[in-house]
């Protein structure tokens, strides 16, 4: 069941890349975050309601579904949106594929335990920021001469950020979502997305004109509930059953097949040859991931 529960994870993160990159071919990237966010909010809202779940939450626990919906929903959503403008899903992919080697770094920190640094550890760690400078290097020397080098460059320091906040967040979300019991999980979870909603909508409204409705067509609404209901909220649920299941870590090694979802969606549906810098990137993280998560001896 463990298994099972991964694919379909793996291929809801998979997705979401390429229906980010619909999203914002049309709207703006604030905008489209809000619109991913508030497909998924809906989703809970439905869910939540058949399942007659209680979603009240006192005030003294507010920030633990506010801590988790910064890092987890609002940083992560708006910056793989803004960067995605100037970049592609396999990138973005490869990016996602990072997270657990910020997992683990927050995991070593925040959780102890298991989750410690040796040298093998080290080694994965130093492989993986390598694949990534293998990645961005093309972008780098074109950042000095090309006005869209520079701004692919900015769109994959977002796609950076992205990663870093989903690996802290991983490792945060268990420590005080899944080992804490004073607060249900559907509450915690829907307080999420309402923080989620309600910042990104005042964001949105600050900072970017309203789009028309004429804009919403059928590729457009499909891939906002394809990000937001599937990529998001369903993969949340998900992620959760696993991560009890597996901890923080080793849930997080899902991300192995998202860059290659991510590569073949967009061969698939955009019709682009994925780079030979991204292939070796990818490679290295690969080989990154598996160090890391290899398990230590006793």
């Amino acid at each position: 069941m463990s298994y099972f529960l991964a694919f379909c994870l793996a291929l809801c993160w998979g997705t979401a890349f390429l229906a980010s990159k619909n999203i914002v071919d049309v709207l703006p990237p604030y905008w489209g975050a809000f619109a991913r966010v508030l497909a998924g909010l809906l989703f809970f809202a439905v869910f939540f309601a058949l399942r007659r779940a209680k979603l009240s939450c006192p005030v003294r626990q507010l920030w633990r579904p506010w801590t988790i919906s910064l890092l987890l929903i609002l940083l992560p959503f708006a910056s793989l949106s803004w960067g995605i403008q100037h970049t592609v899903p396999t990138v973005a992919g490869i990016f996602n594929g990072t997270v657990p080697i910020w997992s683990f770094i927050a995991g070593a920190i925040l959780l102890k335990g298991v989750d410690r640094f040796t040298w093998r550890r080290a080694a994965g760690v130093v492989i993986g920021l390598a694949g990534l400078l293998i990645i961005m290097r093309p972008q780098w020397q074109a950042a000095l001469t090309v006005p869209a080098g520079k701004m692919a460059l900015w769109g994959y320091l977002a796609l950076l950020v992205m990663a870093l906040s989903y690996g802290v967040g991983n490792v945060i979300t268990k420590k005080i979502m899944v080992d804490n019991t004073e607060l249900n999980w559907e509450a915690n979870t829907f307080h999420q997305y309402v923080f989620a909603a309600v910042v990104l909508c005042l964001i949105s409204l600050g900072t970017e004109p309203a789009p028309a409705l004429a804009v919403f067509n059928t590729k457009l609404v499909l891939s906002i509930i394809s990000a937001g209901v599937f990529s998001s909220a369903v993969a949340f649920l998900l992620m959760i059953a696993l991560m009890k299941r597996w901890g923080a870590t080793r849930m997080a090694s899902v991300t192995y097949f998202s860059p290659v979802i991510a590569m073949g969606t967009d061969i698939l549906f955009r019709a682009r040859t994925p780079h030979t810098p991204e292939l070796i990137g990818m490679v290295l993280i690969f080989a990154s991931l598996w160090l890391i998560q290899k398990p230590l001896k006793n």
